[in-house]
C-alpha cells in the first residue's frame, strides 16, 4: 500500500483523536508532526499512535504526547523494518488493561485472514472465563461487547461486516498484526498453532493450554504434548476429526464444537472422516459452551447434568428433539439454542434454570407443569416459539 502524504496522514490523525481535521491545539502541533514523520504515512501505525493519545475520551497531557514520541524511537522513517513496526504495535498492546491483553492473545487461535463472528468470538472469551462482570445491570455477553468495541477503537481488530444498523458483526486481524499476535501468544505459552506451514509452540515439552488445528494434513500426536490443561480446542476449517478420539482425556476442556454441519465465519467446514461420540461430554466437567452440529447426533448423554458450570448449549443442527432428565441441573446455564423447525421437548424441572436469559427455538413440554415453570425464569428474554 502507498504510504498517505502529510496532508493526508495529519488529517487521519486529527480525525482519530479530535473527531474533525482542524481543531489541533497549537501546543500540540509541533509534536504532531514530529510523530507523524516517524509513522512514515502507514495508516496503521498512525492510527495505533492516535488510540495512545487518548483516554476515556479526553486527549493526554502534551508532557504524554512527547513521551510517546521518545519511546518509539526511529518509528518507520527511512530504512525502517517489520521490527520497528512492530514496535509501535507493542506500544498499544503494552496500553492494554489486563483483560484485553488476555482477549487479544485469544485471537492467535484463528488462522491469518479469518472472518471472525463477534457473537461467536465474545461467546469463546465467556466460556473462557476472560469476562469480568461490570455494572450489576449488564450481562457477561454485554461487558463482552464493550471489550470487543475496544479493540476495535484501538485498531487491533477490521471491521469486516456490519448489520442493517451499522453495528459491526464480524471482524478481521490486520496483517500487520497477525505475526505479532502469534509472536506474543507463543512467549505467554498462550495458544500453541498447528498448521504446515508453521507451529507456533514454544515448546513441545510446555503443558498445551489452548490448541489450533489449522490445517487437515497437519498429524497431531496427542503424545507429543502434554495435553493434561487443554482448555480450549479450535478446529479450524479445512480439519479432519481424528482429533476426537483424545476427547476424553482432555479433562479440563472450557470450550468445544463438534459436527461437521458447522459453518464457520469465513465459510470453511469441518471435514469430519470419524463418528462424533458424545457419551464422554458428560466428564467435561469444566466444559463453559458445548456446540453441537451433526445430524446424526440423536440424544445427548444423560449424565449431561454434572456439565454444572455449562453457560452455553448450541444443538440447532444436531438430530437430537429431548433432552435429558438431568439437563435441568444446568443451574449457569445462560443461552439455549435448539433446532428453529421442528420442536425439542424440555423436561420437568426446567424452571430451575435460573440463570437462563436466551431460549432460541421451537420447543415443546413433557407436561402442562413444565409449561407454568417458565415463570420461573425471571432473567429470560423474549420468549421461546411454540409450535
Amino acid at each position: 500500500m502507498k504510504p498517505l502524504s502529510d496532508e493526508e496522514s495529519q488529517i487521519l490523525f486529527y480525525r482519530r483523536i479530535f473527531q474533525c481535521e482542524n481543531s489541533c491545539p497549537d501546543e500540540l502541533q509541533e509534536v504532531t508532526k514530529d510523530i507523524l514523520k516517524k509513522c512514515g504515512g502507514v495508516p496503521l501505525a498512525i492510527i495505533t499512535i492516535a488510540s495512545l493519545l487518548v483516554s476515556n475520551q479526553q486527549v493526554k497531557q502534551k508532557d504524554e504526547w512527547f513521551h510517546l514520541l521518545s519511546s518509539i524511537g526511529r518509528g518507520l522513517t527511512e530504512g525502517a523494518t517489520v521490527d520497528d513496526m512492530n514496535k509501535i504495535l507493542l506500544l498499544s498492546y503494552y496500553d492494554l488493561p489486563c483483560h484485553l491483553k488476555t482477549c487479544f492473545l485469544y485471537l492467535s487461535i484463528f488462522p491469518e485472514d479469518f472472518e471472525i463472528g463477534k457473537e461467536w468470538l465474545i461467546r469463546r472469551w465467556m466460556a473462557e472465563g476472560f469476562i469480568q462482570r461490570g455494572k450489576k445491570e449488564s450481562t457477561l455477553f454485554e461487558v463482552g461487547e464493550t471489550y470487543f468495541s475496544e479493540l476495535l477503537n484501538r485498531s487491533l481488530l477490521m471491521p469486516e461486516e456490519l448489520d442493517e444498523e451499522g453495528e459491526v458483526i464480524s471482524c478481521r486481524i490486520h496483517d500487520m498484526v497477525v505475526d505479532l499476535i502469534y509472536s506474543l501468544s507463543s512467549e505467554e505459552n498462550f495458544v500453541t498453532v498447528l498448521d504446515n506451514t508453521r507451529w507456533y509452540t514454544p515448546n513441545l515439552r510446555s503443558k498445551v493450554r489452548r490448541l489450533s488445528l489449522q490445517n487437515s494434513t497437519v498429524k497431531f500426536d496427542e503424545h507429543q504434548f502434554d495435553m493434561s490443561k487443554v482448555r480450549s480446542f479450535a478446529i479450524i476449517p479445512p480439519a479432519t476429526g481424528y482429533w476426537l478420539a483424545c476427547l476424553s482425556s482432555l479433562q479440563y476442556l472450557r470450550m468445544l464444537e463438534l459436527g461437521a454441519g458447522r459453518f464457520y465465519p469465513s465459510g470453511g467446514r469441518v471435514d469430519n472422516t470419524h463418528d462424533i461420540r458424545v457419551e464422554h461430554i458428560r466428564n467435561l466437567f469444566h466444559l463453559r459452551q458445548l456446540v453441537i452440529n451433526d445430524s446424526d447426533v440423536k440424544e445427548l448423554p444423560h449424565g449431561i447434568g454434572k456439565l454444572r458450570f455449562l453457560q452455553s448449549l448450541d444443538i440447532r443442527d444436531s438430530g437430537i428433539k429431548e433432552l435429558p432428565a438431568s439437563f435441568v441441573q444446568l443451574q449457569h446455564l445462560m443461552r439455549l439454542r435448539l433446532c428453529r423447525s421442528e420442536e425439542t421437548v424440555l423436561p420437568k424441572g426446567v424452571g430451575n434454570l435460573t440463570s437462563l436469559e436466551v431460549l432460541e427455538g421451537k420447543v415443546s413440554f413433557s407436561s402442562i407443569d413444565t409449561v407454568k415453570e417458565l415463570s420461573n425464569l425471571t432473567e429470560l428474554k423474549g420468549a421461546p416459539s411454540f409450535l
